[in-house]
């Protein structure tokens, strides 16, 4: 007598996971039916520094402390995938700004979103090999103590107390204790340093991977600009202390130093070789370095001879365009982004 065997069907789907499911189809379907749907840039890999476009509802933040609408320095970003990866530290870009992340919703959460806070300055400061350094960061609004130290026997200092926050990669993760910056305009730079407790690099993701930490906080001081040692120009502290035959790079300045232009938009840049504070005399040839960007996504226009300019004609975020400038003062290549239109 012959036996017959049926396969053992699969068990039901938990009412649990059924309902994820029906979610996540309901905000697939719907999530562009709303006024706050926008297209951002969002830097696909961390600290890649590459960005990519994608669909995203941007809504007012709100401060968990008062219940109380926070301003446009604050955003809280929606996502269509309740999957999608996100975490603090993660950069954007949208309305002519970079945002980074400050708080995110994923573990454990139906949806998935991101508070993130306007980068409203740069932090600019050289490498121990002679390289210029820089970095999109949020200077937190307050000075604590805003007041001179009047001590004893020694001269008068300047008081005050603030919070930078940066994305902490590779060549933030460098910055020291007692390192200075200085943040403001040409003629009127306000220099603030890194206290001796103050550089916050531990925050982990992952409890016990040190490595895992994504946002770096500054707890910073002001201090003195040193005419002598730094570079009133360009606004980077200490510039002086490292030779400027060190690196081509150190001494060949790209204005605007920010490669990133809009879809449709575009750019002039200037070039100029500088010896510590002093503009060089001097021509640059300009090139394409490589052929990585398709031709039809730029257009590329030398003016003269310290001038280019670039057309962003269509995104392309695989891979920045790259410049070469090359003049008697030595070489430098600058690396710019075409972003979206966002």
């Amino acid at each position: 007598m012959s036996f017959k065997y049926y396969p053992v069907p699969s068990p039901p789907a938990s009412a649990s996971s059924t309902l994820i499911d029906q979610f996540q189809a309901l905000l697939v379907d719907q999530f562009a039916v709303a006024t706050d749907v926008f297209t951002v840039s969002e830097e696909y890999v961390f600290a890649s520094g590459s960005y990519v476009d994608i669909q995203v509802r941007i809504t007012s933040a709100v401060d968990p402390d008062t219940n109380v609408r926070l301003g446009d320095d604050w955003k809280r970003i929606l996502f269509k995938d309740i999957n999608h990866t996100t975490g603090v530290g993660r950069k954007f870009y949208f309305s002519e700004n970079t945002w980074i992340t400050i708080n995110s919703e994923l573990i454990k959460s139906l949806t998935a979103s991101a508070t993130v806070r306007r980068c409203n300055n740069v932090l600019r400061w050289m490498l121990s090999d002679g390289t210029y350094a820089s970095e999109p960061c949020v200077i937190d609004y307050k000075v604590n103590n805003p007041r001179d130290l009047i001590p004893q026997v020694d001269p008068v200092n300047p008081g005050g107390y603030m919070q930078v926050f940066t994305q902490l990669n590779s060549t933030t993760a460098n910055i020291k204790s007692g390192q200075r910056f200085l943040f403001g305009r040409t003629d009127n730079w306000t220099c603030f340093k890194v206290l001796g407790s103050g550089n916050r690099n531990y925050n982990n993701i992952k409890t016990s991977d040190n490595t895992s930490a994504q946002l770096l906080t500054l707890e910073m001081q002001v201090e003195y600009v040193n005419n002598d040692t730094d570079n009133l120009i360009l606004g980077i502290a200490d510039y002086h202390k490292y030779s400027t035959s060190a690196s081509s790079v150190s001494n060949i300045v790209v204005t605007p130093n920010d490669g990133a232009i809009l879809e449709s938009g575009s750019q002039v840049f200037d070039v100029h070789g500088y010896s510590g504070s002093t503009v060089l005399s001097g021509s640059f040839v300009f090139t394409v370095s490589g052929s990585s960007v398709p031709t039809d996504h730029y257009t590329f226009a030398t003016i003269d001879n310290n001038t280019f300019s670039i057309i962003n004609n269509e995104i392309f975020l695989d891979y920045p365009l790259t410049i070469n400038c090359s003049g008697s003062s030595g070489s430098r290549t600058f690396d710019i982004s075409l972003m979206g239109a966002w």
